[in-house]
């Protein structure tokens, strides 16, 4: 590791790293003040129906996006698990989209109560990313993947969803190339006929110590090992 990178990598430890392995384990938060949803949002005092697809018999889903996310879930235990894990890696889609696609985004998936206070805590979180990513002198590498979920509970209308998840960043002259892994525990709701967030909270690990055989990598020679590689959800590398 350069001492550029360890320098930078550590100087940036809560604006980078937190901020963004926050995003992809736990971002929302649960910080949830009561109903505040704007007026956008409501219709005589009621939240307008939302468009979200359904889907077909016996999938879980999800049917469709909506403002660039996974929406449509159905509504038994798979649904809410399909939900869930969408939701926990959602933050990969985010660090492409504007401030503006990044609140419609959070306005889909959240529920009326949570979605004012995520949407501001979201994009704040997103914009201070991007900015120190912004810095790079090379290409970002950022991916949030789930690994195992677990049901913690699960009605008709409420569940809880736990989602162990691993989150990969390496940006050249701004973080060295490191992983966290997080377990999302997340408050699902049911409204407006699909699974919507209404809290979460995020708890290290667990977390696998490296094999025998790995070594600390520099971000130059990391990005240069995966030139050609596509990452799997076909998102871009910038």
């Amino acid at each position: 590791m350069s001492r550029q990178d360890t320098v930078v990598s550590r100087r940036t430890a809560i604006a980078v790293i937190v901020a963004m392995v926050a995003l992809g384990a736990g971002v929302f938060l649960v910080r949830l003040a009561g109903d505040t949803s704007s007026s956008t949002d409501r219709v005589n005092g009621q939240r307008e129906a939302s468009p979200h697809p359904t889907v077909s018999a016996g999938a879980a889903g999800p049917a469709g996006e909506a403002a660039g996310v996974p929406v449509g879930f159905a509504s038994g235990k798979q649904g809410a698990v399909a939900a869930a894990v969408a939701y926990a890696t959602a933050s990969q889609r985010w660090l492409y989209f504007t401030d503006d696609q990044i609140a419609a985004a959070v306005n889909e998936i959240a529920t009326p109560a949570a979605a004012p206070r995520l949407t501001k805590d979201v994009v704040a979180d997103i914009s201070m990313a991007r900015d120190q990513l912004a810095h790079s002198s090379g290409r970002i590498w950022w991916l949030v993947r789930p690994l195992a979920w677990r049901v913690d509970d699960f009605s008709g209308s409420a569940t809880r969803v736990s989602v162990w998840t691993v989150t990969i960043l390496s940006a050249a002259g701004v973080a060295a190339p490191q992983s966290e892994f997080v377990t999302i525990t997340l408050d699902l709701a049911r409204v407006d006929g699909d699974w919507r967030v209404d809290g979460v909270r995020d708890t290290p690990g667990p977390t696998p110590i490296t094999g025998p055989h790995d070594q600390p990598w520099n971000a130059e020679p990391f990005d240069q090992a995966l030139d050609g590689f596509t990452r799997m959800d076909g998102e871009p590398v910038k």
